[in-house]
């Protein structure tokens, strides 16, 4: 398997560190070598890389014509987008972690992917290393999922956490950025934003019908204050940033607020950088499901597995 990697930020070095360290093991589960062609990013310093066929044009790792599949990594959804309509166009697999570019330009890309016989993957873009989105399309998909809610956002998920500790928002976000769970732009975290993709993306795959993003009602955790948190614990209650869509009368409903959580609440003992993500179907009734929603490593599980499907699985769209 010749693959492609297109952005090595935070993640994509995540991704070269499992390739080597367990790379033995991830070829056997594959049931086939894997080899990186080339590795392209608008850095030219970067650690680690001088084994790799290393260029800063996107252009050139696409007319490669032994690639069969591309590592999208660079986030946002203009250039990003170029990279994906291209890669698909020229008959290659995509696996991306941007939930950006597909909660926003997805009915396109997976349109093109269906004209051009390729696949597209991305559990990364989702919870981290917690594998909802293939659960959601295999498996639990069957029980006829009417709701789903949860913390998606690992980041404000950890701010929050601090914040229960005494700390202010400024302080508990730069603990954040400090420990590599927020980047120095939290825009999208912080705001509701990152979660607001990611809600969206598992409304597409339950109910097969994309929501025009402008019509989400959302609302961040930048606004609480240390008075907020006091009395939330004075209630016994915490406040959690909530990702929710239910479908009721052949219509669906997406928000994204901060919440005060009940101690009786499944989603009330998820701390730190974790998610946890509850789904209530008409026969499996509730499912819950929780890991690790930040970090390099556990995003990159996610891309890892992604190559698996790439030969043993149909694609998500």
């Amino acid at each position: 398997m010749k693959i492609g990697i297109i952005g090595i930020g935070t993640i994509g070095k995540g991704v070269l560190e499992l390739l080597k360290k367990e790379k033995k093991k991830i070829e056997k589960r594959i049931g086939e070598s894997i080899e990186i062609s080339w590795i392209c990013d608008l850095k030219e310093d970067i650690d680690n890389i001088k084994e790799y066929n290393f260029t800063n044009n996107y252009k050139k790792v696409l007319e490669d014509d032994s690639i069969e599949t591309i590592i999208e990594l660079i986030g946002g959804n203009s250039v990003a987008f170029d990279i994906a309509k291209e890669t698909l166009k020229s008959k290659k697999n995509l696996i991306t972690a941007n939930k950006h570019l597909l909660a926003t330009r997805g009915k396109d890309i997976f349109k093109l992917a269906k004209d051009n016989k390729v696949k597209v993957f991305f559990e990364g873009a989702i919870a981290g290393g917690t594998p909802i989105v293939s659960s959601i399309y295999e498996g639990v998909f069957s029980g006829g999922i009417k709701r789903i809610r949860g913390i998606l956002n690992g980041t404000s998920n950890y701010i929050l956490s601090k914040m229960e500790e005494g700390y202010s928002y400024n302080e508990a976000l730069t603990i954040a950025q400090e420990q590599g769970y927020a980047e120095l732009d939290s825009t999208f975290d912080v705001k509701g934003i990152d979660t607001a993709h990611k809600i969206s993306l598992l409304s597409y795959l339950i109910w097969d019908e994309f929501i025009d993003y402008n019509h989400i009602l959302i609302q961040g955790i930048e606004s609480l204050t240390e008075k907020d948190i006091e009395f939330a614990k004075s209630c016994e209650k915490r406040f959690k940033l909530i990702g929710e869509a239910t479908k009721e009368n052949n219509t669906i409903k997406i928000i994204v607020k901060p919440i005060l959580i009940d101690k009786n609440d499944l989603l009330y003992n998820v701390k730190d950088a974790y998610n946890g993500i509850e789904s209530y179907g008409n026969y499996l009734e509730k499912t819950f499901f929780y890991g690790k929603g930040a970090g390099a490593l556990p995003t990159a599980t996610a891309i890892i597995g992604d190559l698996y499907k790439i030969k043993n699985s149909n694609a998500w769209y």
